[in-house]
């Protein structure tokens, strides 16, 4: 009985971190995400990244609801009605949907990037999700604001991130967005697919 004890012990202690960190909800909607990750982005989506994101933003609670947003991808019942606009084919939004909200996820991240420019793909995504947290037109000023200053803006790290006229609550959330999202959450992920964001 007591080797067995140990051995269970050992057996947890063993139990890698990134896999024991996986909040168990995320796994009823893993198979549906990588599917629309890949019809909408590709065969070779971030899929890692898109966990992360819907990690961050409600933990996998299809029913979360903050201040102003709700759902599994925390849109704004503004924000929802304007993505039906741009996409009909996410006609009928329900917020609380949890497919709909990923692929409404999904797409609103493929609108902001082709929209905005920066100087590799890791500065494209945290430019990308810095958008997605706090609007492509705060993006817009930011680049233009360290442009003034004599930073790159086409360089999200230590360069745009380091400039903003926005509240300070709403800078320090703002960064930590990206900088959660890309380096805290998404190793947790990457054995959902074979392509991480700024893992070189």
């Amino acid at each position: 009985m007591r080797i067995f004890g140990i051995a269970l012990i050992l057996t947890f202690i063993a139990v890698p971190e990134s896999i024991a960190e996986v909040p168990r909800e995320s796994l009823k909607y893993k198979r549906e995400l990588i599917r629309h990750s890949r019809i909408i982005w590709g065969l070779d989506a971030p899929i890692p990244l898109f966990a992360s994101q819907i990690h961050q933003e409600s933990t996998w609670n299809h029913l979360a609801k903050s201040k102003y947003a709700k759902g599994l991808t925390q849109f704004t019942d503004s924000t929802a009605e304007w993505m039906i606009e741009i996409f009909p084919e996410l006609k009928r939004a329900n917020v609380f949907n949890p497919i709909w909200s990923m692929r409404a996820m999904l797409l609103y991240n493929s609108w902001l990037n082709q929209r905005i420019e920066s100087i590799d793909e890791c500065n494209q995504w945290a430019m990308i999700l810095s958008s997605y947290n706090g609007g492509l037109t705060w993006l817009n000023r930011d680049k233009a604001l360290a442009e003034g200053e004599g930073s790159n803006p086409y360089i999200w790290w230590d360069h745009v991130e380091k400039y903003s006229n926005r509240a300070e609550w709403a800078i320090t959330e703002n960064r930590n967005y990206s900088r959660n999202i890309i380096f805290k959450h998404q190793p947790m992920y990457s054995a959902w697919g074979d392509f991480s964001i700024c893992s070189d």
